[in-house]
């Protein structure tokens, strides 16, 4: 019976493969216009494919059935791996299954061998002229399955021994990095023609697609290895060759990340502006953009960027991008393409995933440094819409991988807001600030700098020492909300209101009490195990005993503002404007002879022209910092000299 074999079925399986895939290759796939029957297509191709591979493998494997019967695997295969619809195990598994068959009716044994082993056996069994395109096939889909798993050689090695089936000889390329790329090159599936099994995607097409995967995937490999000029020869190789918009796109974003990592910034900028070129809605290549000209320094272009990335992410754009990738996926040229292949996890993640929240922030913020606070202050406003209906105090203080704590965003928005003086709006940013951390601001909280409460080791999540540092982070996001107020009322006039609110600052920061338990006992070994935020303390403190200071001198009230510009150069000794403001107050309260001797010791310091925006801090208070500059120093300085040059003149 087994002699019988399926001979007077294949003329059938044959009509039926091949009207399949003719089916296949005439319908109008994938564009709009398309009846929603023909977008059908490829699942009901599919599985009329599995349906007769199931009839020529439920009887035993014969050689006469073998070209056909490889040829309905491939086309089953093809649709598989082009919608996705099984793991690639189970794709190497019916791969395995195949050859299998091909041993079977070679009468040679095949339990236990791998999948490298079932080839070599197979190739040495000598390919018949009319299984070699159908087997020429399944080897370049087993190719695709192993290269996608990142197995680049162990696809070297197969390619290997079919070049030295029809060339005997020592193995090609021995020691070359583009050995791949080279074995492709020179792999010539034989054409079927029309005598046989109708394919719907040939060989010869698949080979275009390994040939451009692999030298994407190696570019990228030696990208993420570091190994820059060899990426780029590889991406420059896979430009050439045959893939989609997406993937081309993709493949210039990463020779622009390659010019820029070997200091080509110019080079970075062209293969940039060729990728959205080519693909407008990869949003991966515009963010590369925006790095690349914060990197030079092209604070325009970088803002106009960013502008046109969160645009990217409006639902209309979104809709337009995924109905044209839609389209593109399902239209010819072919089932199977490179972006198949190179949808590694690795990949992925070096593009990252930005949000819209944070692509918005980094406009904002970015606005705000460049100067633009009207800007920065309408996209802080939306962004802070985007929070408002959290319902609870935990959704307010969570924030996402790429931004900092949301307290922070509302921070830096009152900041911007009240930049352009909506000293308001600024009030009421701050005071959703301090309504949900309120609740979480403890009486006191002593934190052991000797324990684990350091930035590197916090402990887990929830452990005391974590508790400990975001009650810390709670009462300094309150107690600068208490200090932006204070100056937004001081700005509109109320000195009596501001004054209110930044002793409610000070008077928060005094809650806190660092401890040191362990064997550290220097300064240097204490700041070195003080928590981040310990940093922000003292300058907030400053900042709101100078403001404090400013508002007492307002209302007459010389001796209460000499008490505070004292207080604050306790924090920060060689800050140039409390300096000036205590030279200030000592002035107008006729100790002039303390202001003198201070004035002596000061005026030669290096600190008195320092810049103290430029100083390390965060953004939220580097408006405050800006406006406490002295304002009248040539004058102060101009009396104190002249009163100094008395003295001298006097003794």
């Amino acid at each position: 019976m087994a002699a019988a074999g399926p001979g007077p079925c294949l003329s059938l399986w044959r009509e039926e493969n091949d009207g399949l895939a003719e089916r296949w290759l005439r319908s109008p796939r994938g564009a709009a216009k398309a009846p929603a029957a023909e977008l059908q297509a490829a699942p009901q191709c599919q599985r009329a494919f599995r349906e007769l591979l199931q009839k020529i493998q439920g009887l035993p494997a014969v050689l006469p059935a073998l070209p056909l019967e490889l040829s309905i695997l491939c086309n089953s295969l093809l649709f598989d791996i082009g919608l996705c619809s099984d793991s690639s195990e189970k794709l190497l598994a019916r791969i395995d299954d195949g050859l299998g068959r091909v041993l079977e009716a070679h009468s040679v044994p095949e339990q236990g061998l791998s999948s490298e082993d079932r080839w070599q056996k197979v190739l040495q069994q000598g390919i018949p002229e009319e299984l070699q395109g159908p087997l020429h096939q399944l080897a370049a889909l087993q190719g695709l399955l192993w290269l996608a798993a990142g197995r680049l050689e162990v696809v070297e090695g197969l390619f290997q021994q079919l070049h030295s089936v029809k060339n005997p000889g020592p193995p090609l390329y021995i020691g070359s990095k583009n050995k791949l790329l080279s074995l492709l090159q020179e792999w010539h599936p034989p054409d079927v023609g029309e005598s046989g099994p109708l394919s719907v995607q040939s060989a010869r097409r698949l080979k275009d697609v390994l040939w451009t995967s692999a030298a994407f995937l190696q570019g990228f490999q030696e990208l993420v290895s570091g190994n820059h000029p060899e990426a780029l020869a590889f991406l420059q190789a896979a430009a050439t060759g045959l893939c989609r918009k997406r993937v081309l796109a993709q493949i210039f974003t990463l020779m622009g990340c390659c010019n820029l990592k070997m200091g080509k910034p110019q080079a970075a900028v062209q293969c940039l502006k060729r990728a959205l070129q080519v693909d407008f809605s990869f949003l991966p290549a515009l963010y590369q953009a925006v790095l690349l000209y914060r990197h030079l320094g092209l604070t325009e272009a970088e803002l106009e960027a960013l502008a046109l990335l969160y645009q990217g992410f409006s639902p209309a754009q979104a809709l337009d991008g995924s109905t044209q990738t839609a389209a593109e996926s399902l239209n010819p040229p072919y089932l199977i393409g490179v972006e198949h292949l190179i949808c590694t996890s690795e990949l992925h993640a070096f593009w990252g995933q930005n949000s819209p929240t944070e692509v918005k922030y980094q406009l904002a913020q970015r606005c705000l440094q460049a100067g633009r606070a009207r800007e920065a202050a309408e996209h802080y406003l939306d962004l802070l819409a985007l929070w408002q209906d959290e319902p609870l105090p935990q959704g307010f203080l969570c924030g996402e991988r790429a931004l900092p704590r949301v307290p922070e965003v509302f921070l830096e928005a009152a900041s911007a807001l009240e930049e352009i003086a909506r000293h308001r709006d600024a009030i009421a940013a701050c005071e959703q600030v301090v309504t949900h951390t309120s609740e979480l601001v403890p009486k006191k909280l002593h934190i052991d700098l000797g324990s684990s409460a350091h930035e590197d080791s916090p402990g887990p999540p929830g452990s005391p020492a974590q508790r400990e540092r975001e009650s810390l982070r709670c009462i300094l996001w309150r107690a600068a909300a208490y200090l932006l107020q204070g100056c937004a009322w001081a700005r509109l006039g109320e000195a009596k209101e501001a004054i209110s609110l930044l002793t409610r600052c000070l008077h928060d920061l005094l809650k806190i009490h660092f401890v040191n338990t362990g064997s550290s006992s220097t300064e240097e070994d204490v700041a070195r195990f003080a928590p981040a935020e310990a940093e922000v303390l003292p300058q907030v403190r400053q900042l709101a005993l100078m403001v404090r200071g400013a508002e007492f001198l307002e209302l007459g009230r010389d001796k209460e503002a000499l008490m505070d510009f004292q207080h604050s150069l306790h924090f920060r000794p060689d800050s140039p404007a409390a300096n000036l403001y205590l030279l200030h107050t000592l002035w107008r309260l006729d100790r002039r002879q303390e202001a003198l001797a201070r004035w002596q010791k000061f005026r030669t310091s290096p600190f008195l022209t320092e810049e103290e925006a430029k100083r390390p801090c965060p953004q939220y208070l580097r408006l405050c910092i800006k406006r406490m500059k002295f304002p009248h120093v040539e004058s102060l300085a101009k009396n104190l000299e002249a009163c100094l040059e008395e003295s001298k003149q006097a003794s």
